[in-house]
């Protein structure tokens, strides 16, 4: 119904925006991944959209790309899986990562998301199995080594007294600035230096 909304950002917290599209100001629900894409208040944004009705709420639900608003709707269609939970999927896991994980069976990964436990994790892999093969995500890259740095980045710094939430958030900053081929001794090298500013 509503695809997407494209205005100035008035309102920006932890949850929730609110985006003024001339002189109306729409209130949309955002994941923690998405809070850290956001620019200033007063810059215009575009958020792509899903509009979620269930009884006596309506919702929207707003993310800085359209991967991972495929990667919300795709949570959304296992049995068990509200929106709160796609959003932590799309807080915790890149579009990459979770397609990866939901293709190659991978419990562990996807259990890394708040509230997902491994019967969840199971009947995801189930019921999505076939269909994220289908799924074209705008970014394609083969995470496979990516990963693997991202995640050993993450356990040299939490060896280091950070916090998981801490490490995986400056290893994140890391790779954006770094890019995708970045090696492990960069990202931690990064993530470490931006921890201690």
């Amino acid at each position: 119904m509503i695809s997407f909304v494209k205005g100035i950002l008035a309102v920006k917290d932890s949850t929730q925006v609110i985006v003024d599209v001339n002189g109306v100001g729409y209130s949309v629900e955002i994941a923690a991944r998405t809070e850290d894409q956001l620019p200033e208040v007063e810059s215009e944004i575009t958020l792509y959209t899903h509009y979620h009705c269930r009884e006596n709420e309506v919702k929207l639900y707003g993310f800085t790309s359209r991967d991972e608003l495929k990667v919300f709707e795709t949570a959304l269609v296992v049995k068990g899986v509200g929106p709160s939970l796609a959003l932590n999927i799309v807080s915790k896991l890149s579009p990459a990562e979770f397609q990866r994980a939901v293709r190659d069976g991978d419990h562990a990964t996807l259990m890394r998301v708040p509230r997902l436990n491994k019967e969840l994790a199971q009947l995801m892999i189930m019921k999505l199995k076939n269909t994220i093969r289908k799924v074209h995500f705008d970014t394609q890259v083969d995470e496979g080594d990516r990963h693997e740095h991202t995640e050993a980045g993450v356990k040299v710094l939490m060896g280091l007294g950070a916090s998981e939430s801490a490490a995986e958030r400056a290893i994140a900053d890391a790779q954006k600035i770094l890019g995708p081929t970045a090696k492990r001794e960069e990202l931690v090298r990064l993530a470490l230096a931006r921890l201690n500013q």
